[in-house]
């Protein structure tokens, strides 16, 4: 059984500052050495799968591949019932198109502004992947509806508009550290780390295979 540090180094695979730190301090008590690949020279690739799982395993077992480590990567983003489950895999891309996500929530905010239909979930896919090909996935999903306005000083992404059920503010009003319980990464890693450090170490010898879990808040 492992407990503690099974990995010498790990890969974030990601050019996101706010990204790499969050994802950092969740696997640092579990690994010896955690780099990003903008330090390592290396490029994201393009997030051309048809899910978050798929597009964070693109992600991991591209810098797995070309980095020769052990490599993290997450894809993430809301879901709003009243919009087919746009942004989606789009998010990104809509916060790009708005010039940041201050117009991109404001986009949100016009285009429900007459419907009473408020549900929405967030998404986080987190993958860890081996040089082999061998890739583990692991879902977070974090329910709640879409706010009437935007609110909260921790401006990331849709958190302004989001509040998670069982609350009265945004995820963006809430302190850092509920924050940080509560967001789907941190249930998609609660999963991840079950599975790795509850388990015997997975060789790395192993042809390529994927294994995907899923957790609910």
């Amino acid at each position: 059984m492992i407990e503690h540090a099974a990995f010498d180094e790990i890969v974030i695979a990601s050019h996101n500052l706010g990204k790499t730190r969050e994802i950092s301090a969740l696997i640092k008590p579990y690994c010896h050495k955690v780099r990003c690949a903008h330090a390592l020279g290396l490029d994201e690739i393009e997030e051309t799968g048809a899910s978050f799982c798929q597009n964070a395993q693109l992600k991991a077992l591209n810098i797995a591949k070309h980095s020769g480590k052990v490599a993290i990567a997450d894809d993430s983003g809301l879901c709003i019932d009243a919009l087919n489950g746009l942004p989606g895999l789009y998010t990104a891309r809509w916060a790009k198109q708005a010039g940041g996500f201050d117009g991109a929530i404001d986009h949100v905010l016009t285009r429900m502004a007459l419907t009473q239909k408020r549900q929405a979930k967030m998404v986080c896919a987190l993958s860890l992947a081996y040089p082999s090909g061998h890739v583990c996935s692991f879902v977070g999903e974090l329910q709640g509806t879409i706010s009437w306005r935007a609110s909260g000083r921790n401006r990331i992404g849709f958190e302004p508009i989001f509040i998670p059920h069982g609350h009265n503010s945004t995820l963006a009003s809430l302190p850092t550290e509920k924050r940080n319980a509560l967001h789907p990464r941190a249930s998609a890693f609660k999963l991840l780390k079950e599975h790795i450090f509850c388990k015997p170490a997975i060789t790395l010898h192993q042809p390529h295979s994927e294994e995907v879990r899923h957790a609910t808040v």
